[in-house]
């Protein structure tokens, strides 16, 4: 369910503000209570991924990009934020090592891959 469009600040976007959600209420949330994320198999993010993640999320937001449909976390400690449209796949990873990544799928055909390079 999409807030209401009086509820969006001034000249805010729908997009931008599920960007502002996605910083606000999951990657802030994440660094805030990382040690809650561990689970058996799973590691969670460093604040150094979450910066990073969170340096993403804002310059995606300004470039207009839409935002994400999920944002998880991969077993080894990086982000992922996935949009889908259609039978495409878009793909922003952010590294437990630092690196970033965009990739995109058409079905399971990677159509496109290419090193980001994000500060945090």
């Amino acid at each position: 369910m999409s807030r209401p469009l009086s509820l969006l600040k001034k000249g805010q976007s729908a997009a931008s503000a599920k960007w502002q959600q996605v910083v606000d209420y999951t990657l802030i949330e994440w660094g805030r209570h990382a040690r809650e994320l561990e689970d058996e198999g799973v590691t969670a993010p460093d604040l150094g991924t979450v910066r990073r993640a969170t340096q993403l999320a804002r310059a995606l937001k300004a470039g207009g990009f839409p935002a994400p449909d999920s944002v998880v976390i991969d077993p080894n400690g990086g982000i992922v934020f996935e949009l889908r449209n259609d039978d495409a796949v878009e793909v922003f990873h952010v590294w437990d090592d630092g690196g970033v990544e965009y990739r995109r799928f058409r079905g399971t055909e990677l159509e496109a891959r290419t090193a980001l390079s994000v500060s945090g």
